[in-house]
């Protein structure tokens, strides 16, 4: 299949390979222990500060049951006209499901962080949790380690591993970077994010951070934003499940000196919005691949049908299959499951006009099934990456999605996640 022009064709974005959040000109992280995990050695409490009054953007779950978190965050940028000095966020506890003293657990960590930081109003802090859904915060604890935080990231650009900190059942701190030379100027764009399961964003499961130093508008950032997550944290799926807790926040500090960039349109936003996809596609893939239990990442292209939104609802059928999940795990050649799972999506397509191909070898054609050497396949299937193209026609539509198998280990980590 053709590769679909999209945004991440910029040529002008280049890798950074060792961009961190706090490496981005203008912020600063931190990140301690505070009581909310069991164990003393692992940070469940990080901050990203920008050192003066950062753009911000950001895009939420469409969970109907939302966290508090997620309400508050959403209220704070339309207070603040889209504009930030830091985010706060603690693992361990999602503070979802817990009513009135949960909005009030969540605006009192932003006003605590507000103080520490000596930002002019809690709404220009942004609140994140993740973790048991339904369980009330312990604010003695955080009370506790919120001024701590502060004083941590006044002393140094960084202390401790905000990537890390943030986890749940992640087992491996997820961040991406890019640069790209606008006006003359090189803009950085760094991200962190955490995810493993409960993976399913729409967001019109998963925690995302992003700092930039470009000088961009709150408005252009949050269309850049908006567009780049629905092409990469909203086309990966891990199990089917979208969270309450849901955000991805975006900062820019300005500090890059670069021409202001103050609509969506134009070649400077072009070039923002390519680096800002590159980070975020990036991260995207990263939460697959460490899918809970996962043993295989799968990269899934759809082609051939009439508009992209049909291709997409294709590919979430086939990623969020049980069946075709579990016989990715097994590497087991049983392409039948795939093609089924299409035909079951709701899309409107001719099975006589279908091909299927796994691995690069292609075991489905127009309709007809085509002699393959099922040894030949399963080995193919052995890659700790598994590449899957669906082909329903000849139309125009495409998608890409990234997921990942089904193993003993999900089950295991989640029969056992509260116990």
């Amino acid at each position: 299949m053709a590769a679909k022009k999209t945004l991440a064709h910029a040529p002008k974005v280049q890798a950074w390979k060792n961009g961190l959040l706090h490496e981005v000109p203008g912020f600063r992280t931190a990140s301690r222990h505070c009581g909310l995990k069991k164990n003393p050695e692992k940070h469940d409490l990080a901050v990203l500060a920008c050192d003066s009054l950062a753009a911000a953007a950001g895009v939420f779950t469409t969970n109907k049951v939302c966290a508090a978190p997620v309400h508050v965050t959403k209220a704070a940028l339309l207070k603040s006209k889209g504009r930030a000095r830091a985010v706060i966020v603690n693992a361990g506890n999602a503070n979802a499901c817990t009513g009135d003293q949960g909005m009030k657990d969540a605006q009192e960590m932003s006003a605590l962080t507000a103080k520490g930081l000596g930002a002019k109003g809690a709404e220009l802090v942004l609140v994140c949790s993740t973790g048991v859904i339904g369980r009330s915060m312990a604010m003695e604890k955080v009370r506790a380690g919120i001024p701590q935080l502060a004083q941590q990231v006044k002393q140094s650009s960084n202390a401790g591993d905000f990537a890390a900190a943030i986890m749940t059942t992640d087992l491996v701190p997820k961040t991406a970077a890019a640069m790209v030379e606008i006006g003359g100027k090189t803009i950085h764009v760094a991200g962190a994010c955490k995810g493993s399961g409960m993976i399913a964003p729409r967001m019109a499961t998963t925690l995302g951070f992003v700092a930039t130093d470009a000088e961009i508008s709150p408005a252009a950032l949050q269309a850049a934003l908006s567009k780049v997550a629905d092409e990469t944290f909203n086309c990966v799926t891990v199990d089917g499940d979208t969270s309450t807790n849901d955000t991805v926040l975006a900062l820019a500090s300005g500090k890059a000196g670069n021409p202001p960039i103050k609509s969506a349109k134009g070649a400077e936003f072009e070039a923002f919005q390519a680096a800002l996809y590159a980070v975020c596609d990036s991260l995207a893939k990263q939460l697959a691949a460490d899918g809970e239990g996962a043993e295989h990442t799968i990269t899934l292209y759809v082609g051939g049908t009439r508009n992209d939104g049909e291709a997409r609802q294709i590919a979430r059928a086939i990623c969020e299959s049980m069946l075709v999940k579990t016989a990715i795990f097994g590497k087991d050649p049983n392409w039948g499951r795939i093609v089924a799972a299409a035909g079951r999506s709701g899309v409107d397509f001719d099975p006589e006009e279908a091909s299927l191909t796994v691995c690069g070898i292609e075991l489905f054609r127009e309709g007809q099934p085509l002699p393959f050497d099922a040894k030949q396949v399963s080995q193919a299937l052995s890659a700790r990456e598994v590449n899957i193209v669906f082909l329903a026609g000849s139309g125009k539509g495409r998608a890409r999605f990234y997921s990942c198998d089904l193993t003993y280990g999900y089950v295991k980590i989640n029969a056992d996640y509260t116990t």
